[in-house]
């Protein structure tokens, strides 16, 4: 007489694919969670009864985990970075999860690697701060694979059906160029710091797409220089670019920092701001009360980071599955740096 087959013992795993959710989730609403809707966790109670579930003794003893998330930041000495995980952490505060920030140092590697363990981890999401737009197609592959929660800040070049924040670079730069037009200015420089970084190609190209909308492609000559944040090697970069014989009649420089170290090497050069160049930021508002009178294209760090964290917890209660993209307004500030009658 053959014996009989051992029924195969079923998991959070199976409840998960076949009501197309994250093992997490399930984990979650199983778990009592008071961040799952109802409606979603009498789903999983449903299909847990139906399939047969029967809770593991590791699960009977710690029903209640804590709710945590990740997120992967290039530098944690960028302000504009501080700022977005700022905006992340204060929305995860309001809604009692935990968040741990990684720095990693600008290397994806770091980010490849803990994606390929995260699952010692237990955590309920990730945010990830992207630093190079170059990312392998493959990249979030295993995060995807597992319908684990993930939100980006900035895109990458390829399309990889992930929700991302954006900032919308377009109409700030387009009230940019316009008011160059009033002005009959012709020759701009861009001041940025990698054309891997996606804000700064975001900037170049929202930049010259404004010139074209507006007409001013053939009227306005640009440039876009991408400089050493060496402050020596800058400063003898910028000295150049100013006593050239083309010398620009505007600077759009990306980092408060890095328009303030402009400002001193021009006065060095007994120029003037804005009589011999007009200088706008592209940057967060930090530092910017040490000089109150530069003019700022303000980035909307903060509020990236909140809308990310929010968009992330949605995907964790099971409320948005759909990819989506949010995208937050920039704000032209004018202030007397860029202030020059025709």
């Amino acid at each position: 007489m053959k014996a009989e087959k051992k029924k195969k013992k079923i998991g959070i795993q199976d409840i998960a694919k076949v009501l197309n959710v994250s093992a997490s989730t399930v984990s979650r609403a199983l778990n009592g969670n008071p961040h799952i809707s109802d409606g979603t966790k009498e789903k999983v109670k449903v299909a847990a009864s139906r399939l047969g579930y029967h809770p593991g003794i590791p699960e009977l003893m710690f029903p209640e985990k804590a709710e945590a998330v990740v997120v992967f930041v290039p530098s944690l000495k960028d302000n504009s970075y501080i700022e977005t995980v700022s905006g992340i952490t204060n929305f995860m505060n309001e809604n009692k999860y935990h968040t741990f920030v990684v720095d990693t140092q600008g290397s994806d590697d770091n980010v490849n690697s803990f994606f390929n363990n995260y699952k010692k981890f237990g955590i309920s999401g990730i945010i990830h701060i992207i630093s190079d737009r170059n990312l392998p197609e493959d990249f979030y592959s295993v995060i995807q694979s597992d319908s684990m929660p993930l939100v980006t800040v900035f895109e990458p070049d390829s399309e990889m059906g992930i929700s991302s924040v954006l900032p919308d670079m377009f109409q700030g730069m387009f009230k940019i160029v316009k008011y160059f037009k009033t002005l009959d200015v012709n020759r701009v420089a861009l001041i940025l710091d990698n054309d891997n970084r996606p804000e700064d190609f975001q900037i170049e190209s929202s930049f010259e797409m404004a010139l074209d909308t507006l007409g001013m492609k053939e009227s306005i000559s640009s440039s876009v220089m991408f400089a050493n944040r060496r402050w020596d090697l800058f400063a003898e970069e910028i000295r150049h670019l100013l006593t050239a014989k083309d010398r620009p009649q505007a600077l759009l420089v990306k980092g408060t920092l890095a328009a303030m170290e402009t400002l001193k090497i021009a006065e060095k050069l007994d120029m003037k701001v804005p009589d011999d160049f007009m200088l706008i930021v592209i940057g967060t508002n930090h530092f910017l009360n040490m000089t109150r009178n530069l003019s700022l294209l303000r980035f909307p760090a903060y509020e990236m980071g909140y809308e990310a964290a929010e968009m992330l917890i949605r995907q964790i209660q099971n409320i948005d599955n759909e990819r989506k993209t949010a995208v937050k307004p920039v704000n032209f500030i004018l202030k007397g740096s860029a202030i020059r009658m025709k």
